[in-house]
């Protein structure tokens, strides 16, 4: 602290004959250049103490002006024996066997008795057709092979008469030909309407349709009253003793699938199913350039599973690769993926990355991190190289 003297008066201190040698100045004159004094040592005093204080005051509002380490959401990257390098595909419920039943004779529908959905056993009647003409015909050949039949035998009892008199001479050699072939034209006669008879009773056993295994019915395409020919679609039905799962592989997977995969149902998604792969297309899909796979479900004592319900399907892959969040990752200026990496420091560093496969919400990393590494999760894109970050 700088402490200011009061201005003494230039005769004090001095003799009487020094004083009474200097010039006359009048006492006002003393105080004012006493006062001017004063002010100008204030000044420099207070311009000192300022520029002291200058530093310090800079230093105090550098430092406020440091930002707290900001928080962020991090996520440790696992060992590669720690991942399973899932793979995972959408996929459908369907049925192994799906049959399009149709009426083997033409005719007019008179009854329908199933609708879509229904679950039909073996034998079940799901439509029938109007049989007036199919029985009216029965009755025809039935008639006509009656007739024939007694011809049949007239022609049998006519041989053997001309076979007993031929050796007496009274049945010439062309009448015993001419009976024998009569004969046999009428086992003919028989065994034709015989045939035919047959057939009009089983086109007429055609005119119910009916399930040949059991099963659900998954599509109509008739109606009462309609009237049909043999073969024209009438119903579909999907056959549930065998269930397949449904879906599209990528051709550059097609080598990675094994034997057996993992079904999900999104309805039941605790409750996986095993599938055993039966059919890999031969041929990759022209626009997409996948492969139809279809896998059967081992079906157990549970219920089944709705046919067309969505499900995933995942196997595990060949390799194990390193995966973090997809929300990890971006891509920098020049179209490269990076993270970014919290260091020792509890510093935010970005750090370029090679990707693998995205699966789900996942991304696997080829290149670029290290097991234990701490990736930072949320808010990629308002971080700074060398930010100060603190986890939670």
């Amino acid at each position: 602290m700088v402490c200011v003297l009061p201005a003494q008066r230039p005769w004090l201190g001095r003799s009487a004959v020094q004083s009474a040698m200097l010039p006359y100045r009048p006492l006002a004159m003393d105080r004012a250049v006493s006062m001017t004094f004063i002010t100008a040592l204030r000044w420099i005093v207070g311009a000192g103490v300022l520029a002291a204080a200058l530093p310090l005051a800079g230093c105090s509002r550098q430092q406020a002006e440091l930002p707290p380490p900001r928080p962020v959401r991090a996520v440790q990257v696992p060992t590669a024996g720690e991942l399973a390098a899932q793979q995972r595909y959408a996929a459908r419920i369907e049925a192994r066997h799906e049959t399009v039943l149709a009426f083997q004779v033409g005719g007019r529908v008179s009854a329908r008795q199933a609708e879509v959905g229904d679950t039909v056993a073996a034998g079940a009647v799901l439509a029938r057709m109007d049989s007036t003409d199919l029985r009216l015909r029965e009755r025809e050949l039935s008639a006509r092979l009656s007739a024939s039949r007694a011809e049949r035998a007239d022609a049998r009892a006519a041989l053997r008469r001309a076979n007993e008199l031929r050796p007496k001479g009274f049945v010439s050699q062309a009448d015993f030909d001419r009976a024998t072939y009569r004969d046999q034209a009428a086992a003919a006669q028989v065994e034709a309407l015989t045939a035919q008879l047959q057939l009009a009773r089983r086109d007429l056993a055609y005119a119910a349709l009916t399930t040949p295994t059991a099963g659900v019915i998954t599509a109509r395409m008739i109606e009462a009253g309609q009237v049909v020919s043999a073969g024209q679609p009438a119903f579909s039905l999907a056959q549930t003793s065998q269930i397949d799962v449904v879906f599209d592989l990528p051709e550059a997977r097609r080598a990675e699938l094994p034997e057996t995969v993992q079904v999900t149902l999104w309805t039941q998604p605790d409750r996986p199913i095993t599938a055993r792969v039966r059919e890999v297309a031969p041929q990759a899909a022209e626009g997409s350039r996948t492969y139809r796979v279809r896998a059967t479900l081992a079906i157990g004592a549970g219920p089944l599973p709705g046919l067309g319900h969505s499900a995933s399907v995942s196997f595990a892959g060949p390799v194990a690769l390193l995966a973090i969040p997809a929300s990890a990752v971006l891509k920098q200026d020049d179209g490269h993926p990076a993270v970014w990496v919290i260091d020792p420091k509890q510093t935010a560093r970005l750090r370029p990355v090679t990707l693998g496969p995205v699966q789900g919400d996942q991304a696997t990393v080829a290149a670029g991190l290290n097991t234990g590494d701490w990736v930072i999760t949320a808010g990629v894109h308002d971080l700074r190289d060398g930010q100060p970050v603190s986890l939670p």
